[in-house]
């Protein structure tokens, strides 16, 4: 009986059948909202890239300089003006009154995000039919990586969202070469998607764009579909959308930001590990099960048939989308989960394609072992996601969250019935896996962690200080744990502090200042006051784990005594 309830209703598709109707996105959109709302206004700000976009972001509100990036009084440089732009607008919009919400910066992240899956079915639709689409935007909608950046104040949702419409349209004009389906607005939309792409990460979405062109032309010969997208004004008005920005950081920063972002980040991370630790090739491939759950085991069981249909146009397409790009990033030496990110609607595609397929490769003898393989692995990364969600309370906290431990039995039963379902009607257990996955996502992002108070020690740090307030004005901290969530949350005026003697140094200077001190420099701290007859006094003690340097650490709150140089 499942089977009848978790089936894509027909209305979702036109009459004739040959695309999505309006029903089928307005679906879409609904479960986005249903995926990513869950911990977006509730999650404090996390450390260090999210917390260094949004702060950068609001200085340019507070300082009015659209041009210049900065995190306090230093330049930041590692990435082009677009997602500070869209953040930037956000907030002033949104929240102009507290600038010091994150869920308004994260507003971009959000609707790149969903226009991501919205494409993805577009996408998806246009290459292997609507039903195929629908499904790869579900994958897409539900996998943990997207889930997780969706909820970030970062450029890689928002840069999806530009690859998947530039994505789009290079796809259009590949099957629509020579029968008048190429129109300027498609012309337009990608020529723009690939200066928002620029200006949002810099060559990504060329490395996508051009690579998946790159694999096209070796494996058929022919580039002449190209020309349906006018490159010869096309490139010419990228270049005008990008180039004033560039331009005038160039001369802004007397050529700082070609140094520090070509130089540094961008070309830094293909032979610099840049303190992440070394990373073999291949590693992207093992975390895949985890990044792209609960959806990996139907991208697995696909992956035969890729092969055997890659001469086919619209897989081709994918595989050229895939392939190189993946390889590249394996190769580079600087890894993140979420950097391959960008190839996963191909791969959620060719998944979806072949699942409605039946798989008709692994009927041969020597693709046999494949299902087990993939259905192991793929079991062994649900309870393992599964079990990490219901122990972090306990191991962070030294309490258990039931609603989190019976969200995570509730996945490993969809698990088991996506599997029973597999066998009668496969489109039915993407449904029931998309299902249970909202219910854990929910539970995760919504219920528990924002509920984790160890995690976030800027929060209690700063819902501290306003317990306290030493002085009627909003006291300045000084601290020495260095994390860039307590600027973004404490004020821009915040000072970050490499020992104990500077914070004590902030402390004598101004009375009303709070100091923060982490017990390895507490004694460089209190030695600092060793001939002071009113030493500051120890106020609140704050324990929790540092997720960047993924260890706990405790610190201890100070305040001057009352009388002693000003305080009140």
């Amino acid at each position: 009986m499942l089977e009848h309830v978790a089936t894509i209703p027909p209305n979702f598709f036109t009459p004739d059948g040959e695309r999505l109707s309006w029903r089928a996105y307005v679906f879409l959109t609904l479960l986005c909202l249903a995926f990513f709302a869950p911990g977006f206004a509730t999650l404090p700000p996390t450390d260090r890239d999210e917390s260094l976009f949004a702060q950068a972001s609001k200085q340019m509100i507070e300082s009015g300089n659209v041009v210049d990036i900065r995190f306090q009084d230093q330049p930041r440089y590692k990435k082009p003006i677009g997602i500070y732009w869209l953040q930037a607008i956000s907030a002033r919009l949104l929240d102009p009154q507290h600038l010091n919400e994150i869920w308004a910066y994260r507003v971009p992240s959000f609707l790149g995000a969903t226009l991501a899956v919205i494409m993805t079915a577009c996408l998806g639709a246009l290459l292997f039919g609507p039903r195929a689409g629908l499904l790869a935007a579900i994958m897409m909608t539900g996998c943990l990586i997207l889930n997780v950046e969706a909820r970030l104040a970062k450029t890689d949702a928002a840069l999806l969202g530009s690859i998947m419409v530039a994505q789009y349209a290079l796809a259009r004009a590949y099957t629509g070469y020579g029968n008048a389906q190429i129109g300027w607005g498609i012309r337009l939309a990608f020529w723009t998607a690939i200066g928002a792409g620029i200006l949002l990460k810099g060559p990504i979405i060329l490395l996508i764009v051009l690579s998946t062109m790159l694999w096209l032309r070796a494996t058929e010969k022919n580039l002449e579909w190209f020309t349906a997208l006018k490159p010869l004004l096309g490139i010419p008005y990228t270049f005008l959308l990008v180039a004033p920005w560039f331009a005038a950081i160039i001369l802004a920063s007397h050529g700082g930001f070609i140094e520090q972002s070509a130089g540094h980040d961008m070309l830094g991370k293909l032979w610099q590990d840049q303190g992440r630790g070394f990373l073999p090739p291949g590693v992207y491939l093992l975390a895949f099960p985890f990044t792209f759950f609960p959806f990996a085991l139907w991208a697995s069981l696909a992956a035969p048939d890729c092969w055997f249909n890659r001469r086919e146009p619209a897989v081709r397409f994918c595989l050229g989308w895939i392939v190189p790009a993946w390889i590249v990033f394996e190769l580079v030496l600087a890894k993140l989960p979420h950097y391959v990110m960008p190839l996963y609607p191909a791969i959620a595609m060719l998944a979806a394609k072949f699942l409605l397929d039946g798989f008709p490769s692994l009927t041969e003898r020597r693709f046999r072992f494949v299902p087990a393989t993939a259905i192991g692995l793929w079991l062994m990364a649900g309870t393992g996601i599964a079990l990490t969600a219901a122990l972090l309370p306990y191991m962070l906290d030294r309490a258990w969250n039931a609603g989190q431990i019976a969200a995570g039995l509730l996945l490993l039963i969809a698990q088991g019935t996506s599997l029973i379902l597999f066998f009668q009607r496969r489109e039915s257990g993407v449904i029931v896996m998309a299902a249970g996955n909202l219910v854990f996502v929910t539970c995760l992002f919504g219920a528990m962690l924002p509920h984790l108070q160890p995690l976030w020690v800027s929060s209690q740090i700063v819902q501290t200080v306003a317990i306290l307030k030493p002085c009627a004005d909003s006291p300045r901290i000084a601290s020495t744990y260095n994390e860039p969530s307590l600027v973004f949350l404490a004020g821009t005026a915040t000072q970050l502090r490499t020992d104990g003697a500077s914070v004590a140094g902030d402390l004598q200077r101004d009375p009303c200042s709070v100091g923060v001190v982490e017990d390895n420099q507490r004694d460089s701290f209190l030695r600092s006051f060793a001939q002071d007859a009113h030493p500051p006094q120890p106020v609140a003690i704050i324990d929790g784990f540092i997720v960047p340097r993924g260890r706990r650490s405790k610190m201890t709150l100070y305040l001057m005594p009352r009388g002693s140089g000003g305080a009140p």
